[in-house]
């Protein structure tokens, strides 16, 4: 039993060194293979560089080659194409000032016609509205004199009519003013105290007249419009005196 552990044991031994002796070889050969792709890789670098300016150059000397013989190409049909251009665009601005001068007249003689139409028309209108207005002004100027003329008329006839009545008073407190006595006090008849009547009676009597005053006695003396002075009585009636 011992003898078969023991040539386990020696079996496992060395296949643990065989496995390890292989995987030694093969990193080994990685490494190798590695740092051969390292070197090639490095060298095709080198010879890429190498080659690559000599390409560049020849390529560069293509494209410059190519560039000056399409500028050149460009050059010569550009003199061409500008002139036909050129011819193109003076000819059709030509058309179109000939087309723009035969329209012109056509249409300034359009535009005046209807310049003159519009005038016609507006002129008419604002005759029409001024004959309207001045109709219109005239028949209120009419309306107005006449109703001034009416109010003048009415006050007239109202003023008159006051100033017969006024005049027919005075003419008529004259007349009884003819017994006055010698100091030029109306002679009071029986009704007439001489007292003064109040303020109410006195501006309802006097009226317009303005008082010029008072006498001796204290009582206020009006003036008519005729110049005759007057007090009123108690009894509310105008009492004549004579100026001094």
């Amino acid at each position: 039993m011992k003898k078969i552990i023991v040539l386990l044991l020696v079996i496992l031994n060395a296949t643990f060194v065989t496995t390890n002796e292989v995987y030694a070889q093969k990193e080994k050969k990685e490494k190798k293979e590695k740092k051969d792709d390292t070197s090639k890789k490095e060298k095709k670098e080198k010879k890429d560089k190498a080659d690559k300016p000599e390409k560049k150059s020849k390529q560069d000397k293509e494209d410059k080659a190519d560039k000056k013989a399409k500028k050149d190409e460009d050059k010569a049909d550009k003199p061409e194409k500008k002139s036909k251009k050129d011819k193109e665009e003076v000819a059709d601005k030509k058309a179109k000032k000939d087309e723009d001068k035969a329209d012109k007249p056509e249409k300034k003689s359009k535009k005046d016609k209807e310049e003159v139409a519009d005038k016609k028309a507006k002129k008419d209108e604002d005759k029409a509205d001024k004959s309207e207005k001045k109709s219109k002004k005239d028949k209120e100027e009419v309306a107005d004199k006449k109703a001034k003329k009416d109010e003048d008329k009415a006050d007239k006839s109202e003023k008159k009519s006051k100033k017969d009545k006024e005049e027919v008073d005075d003419k008529k407190i004259s007349k009884d003013d003819e017994g006055t006595t010698k100091k030029g006090v109306r002679k009071t008849t029986k009704t007439d105290d001489g007292a003064e009547a109040d303020n109410g009676t006195r501006r309802k009597v006097a009226g317009e007249d303005k008082a010029a005053g008072k006498d001796d006695k204290g009582r206020t003396i009006y003036e008519g419009p005729r110049g005759g002075r007057y007090y009123i009585n108690s009894n509310g009636n105008k009492s004549y005196i004579k100026k001094d």
